[in-house]
């Protein structure tokens, strides 16, 4: 027992020999003593030691040394790692990162995430209206025609009846009413003449129904063809109905007036019945006063009766033929009567011998 502990305290112990004494020192910290050494040896780069001790140990995983003669290891900062004792911390290469103390390597950064920077304590969360595919690369806005919330690895397509025309988009705007969107990435479109849309997130607009129009770019509704007019094209604005026909609401062309009535102007929806005392052979001409020799007792007719037989009609525009007066023959003209000779006649078309 006494002989090994003597040659314990010779492998803990070194000499110093002056020319006259030897002096016996303990082995400092961060060294070691062989044998009867003259002088400590450090520890190498990834060892240390305590005072006195036989040996140097290697630094424990997630610890470093990097000078010779350490008597402790530094433990491995956040956003390194520590692989190789005798080297100094490496920064976690981007897309991966650390925040814990002491590790040998780093963590890969999940799915969504990024990080700015080499030697990274955390991961951070991809911005929206941004792609991170790849946690070592920086965010990549998206495109024109897409979109992305937060911690989304890829960009996705505006939806139907959305768009958004710039990049970098966190949301896609619904088409607005009165347009359509065919591509996301393209600025709505406005409703061509003779369609119209009313509902938002349309990919197409609705053509107008018969008798309703627009005739601007951008309805919302097509509008009824209004009293007085009528619509024979959807993208047109409403025709004025012409003379001798009528228009009533929504009517894609005019109706014509009927036998015996007629209308001069333009843009109604009313044909005048032709007033007795005349007639109407042409629904869009004024009436026609009756001739002399013709009276007409009714409405809405086209032509005028020839007085009859011992009747007259001396002027234009009667209702009705006048008898004769006694002492005059009203002969086929039936324009004025006749006197006659012994003006004894009445109301005949002769006159009586005598």
């Amino acid at each position: 027992m006494f002989l090994f502990s003597l040659l314990f305290l010779s492998i803990l112990r070194y000499t110093v020999t002056q020319e006259t004494t030897s002096d016996i020192f303990d082995c400092p910290a961060g060294y070691y003593c062989l044998g009867k050494a003259i002088t400590p040896i450090p520890c190498p780069p990834g060892t240390w030691s305590n005072a006195g001790a036989p040996q140097c140990k290697p630094c424990q995983a997630g610890y470093y040394s990097t000078k010779g003669g350490s008597s402790y290891c530094t433990i491995c900062e956040q956003g390194h790692y520590c692989g190789t004792a005798e080297l100094p911390p490496q920064p976690c290469p981007l897309g991966l990162y650390n925040d814990k103390l002491g590790q040998t390597e780093c963590t890969p950064c999940g799915s969504g995430t990024y990080t700015p920077a080499q030697a990274s304590v955390e991961c951070t969360l991809c911005p929206a209206g941004s792609s991170c595919s790849n946690p070592a690369l920086l965010p990549q806005q998206c495109s024109s025609g897409y979109y992305s919330n937060s911690g989304q690895v890829s960009c996705s397509t505006c939806p139907t009846g959305y768009y958004t025309t710039k990049n970098g988009s966190a949301l896609c705007n619904t088409c607005p009413i009165g347009h359509y969107c065919l591509q996301g990435n393209e600025e709505p479109k406005p409703c061509p003449p003779g369609t119209a849309n009313a509902l938002h997130g349309q990919t197409a607009c609705i053509p107008c129904s018969e008798g309703k129009y627009s005739a601007y770019s951008g309805a919302i509704v097509c509008d009824l063809c209004p009293i007085g007019s009528y619509c024979d094209k959807a993208d047109e604005p409403p025709k004025p109905c012409p003379a001798g026909f009528f228009c009533l609401e929504g009517q894609t062309t005019g109706t014509p007036c009927p036998t015996g009535y007629q209308i001069t102007l333009t843009g109604k929806s009313y044909c005048r019945i032709c007033a007795p005392g005349h007639y109407c052979p042409n629904p869009d001409g004024n009436p026609i006063l009756c001739q002399p020799g013709y009276a007409n007792d009714k409405h809405g007719r086209v032509e005028c009766d020839l007085c009859p037989s011992g009747t007259f009609a001396d002027v234009a525009g009667l209702a009705y033929c006048i008898t004769c007066p006694p002492g005059y023959i009203c002969t086929n003209s039936r324009t004025a009567p006749l006197p006659c000779p012994s003006n004894k006649a009445r109301g005949q078309t002769v006159c009586p011998t005598e």
